[in-house]
């Protein structure tokens, strides 16, 4: 079985990259358990630290070790020419160039925007502190900068002509299942709402509060919130995964949901300045470093992303209505799950 070399360098970089969340959450893990221990020991100086500061580092232990994994069976797929596989590190390009264009832009808007120093720096210095905070959010776009190329060219690379058959002709060697009718952009749509059922499943068990539209909510309307966007998630990705009518309408009734979401947050910013304030008194009672002005900005510029985000996935839903209709000759009814 023939491998085009791009298909195994993006592997041996899934590795890498799996093998560095892997290092980052045992320091993050070896971290959570000093600071349990200093918290107990009460031997902390300085500003008070929330206990429930560990409880977050182990959270985000476990979420870095299920994205190590998630790229080392991606990693071991593609060097084994599954179909999946190339799937699956689509999802991951798109992820990664969402996430390094968002980022990259952020630290260029921070790079605009003077922040203020450091309690005990010498205002003579201030110059060259200015200077040097720069510098650090210059090197941190280039790097987003570089995350997102990667995910592009993920992108790019693995809807090359060439390289689907490639895996095309490997799962016909190996007698794999043929590839269904589901356009791409749909399944990823459902992969990522499925994935989103399980972070809201997850935000169940951490202290956050909820937020609907102006509402922050607390105790048991928290968790009812977070179960019914789960139960909502799930049965988008469910109804697209299996390209069912039903499931596409939902999706687009929360696409225009979302809309309305966003648009409220953009139009009144400190809805989400209260809300954000309630939780940095969880995660870290202090004042934060940044400027309101700038913290708005950053708001505003997030949920802007978002409504382009949402328009984007309501004309995908729309280009692609036809695969939601049934094979002619078959009622819907009689439709079997797509694999």
């Amino acid at each position: 079985m023939k491998r085009p070399i791009g298909v195994v360098f993006s592997a041996v970089v899934l590795i890498l990259g799996s093998l560095f969340h892997i290092l980052m959450a045992l320091g993050m893990a070896l971290g959570g358990v000093f600071l349990q221990n200093q918290l107990r020991s009460r031997a902390i100086a300085g500003p008070p630290i929330p206990a429930t500061l560990p409880i977050f580092m182990f959270a985000g232990c476990v979420f870095l070790i299920a994205l190590a994994v998630w790229g080392i069976a991606t990693a071991v797929g593609l060097f084994r020419m599954r179909r999946w596989a190339r799937y699956s590190v689509l999802v991951i390009g798109g992820g990664l160039a969402l996430i390094g264009l968002f980022s990259m832009l952020a630290m260029l808007m921070m790079l605009a925007v003077p922040l203020p120093l450091a309690t005990g720096v010498d205002p003579v210095q201030a110059h060259t502190a200015q200077a040097m905070t720069r510098v650090v959010f210059g090197v941190m776009a280039f790097l987003y900068a570089i995350v997102s190329a990667v995910g592009i060219s993920w992108l790019v690379y693995f809807n090359r002509k060439t390289v689907r058959e490639a895996f095309s002709a490997a799962a016909n060697s190996t007698g794999e299942a043929p590839e269904t009718r589901r356009p791409f952009l749909i399944s990823l749509l459902a992969v990522l709402n499925l994935i989103g059922a399980v972070s809201c499943l997850l935000m169940v068990f951490l202290p956050f509060p909820g937020i609907f539209f102006g509402w922050i909510l607390h105790g048991w309307q928290r968790v009812a919130l977070y179960l019914a966007f789960a139960v909502l998630a799930t049965a988008i990705g469910v109804g697209l995964w299996q390209l069912r009518e039903w499931g596409r309408r939902l999706a687009l009734g929360y696409m225009a949901f979302g809309l309305v979401y966003s648009l409220v947050f953009l139009l009144w910013p400190g809805l989400m300045l209260r809300y954000i304030a309630e939780i940095d008194q969880i995660v870290a009672p202090m004042q934060s470093p940044l400027p309101q002005q700038f913290q708005t900005m950053m708001y505003n510029a997030s949920f802007g992303f978002s409504i382009l985000y949402l328009v984007a996935v309501a004309w995908v839903l729309i280009h692609y209505r036809k695969a939601f209709e049934p094979p002619t000759g078959a009622k819907p009814d009689e439709l079997t799950p797509l694999a």
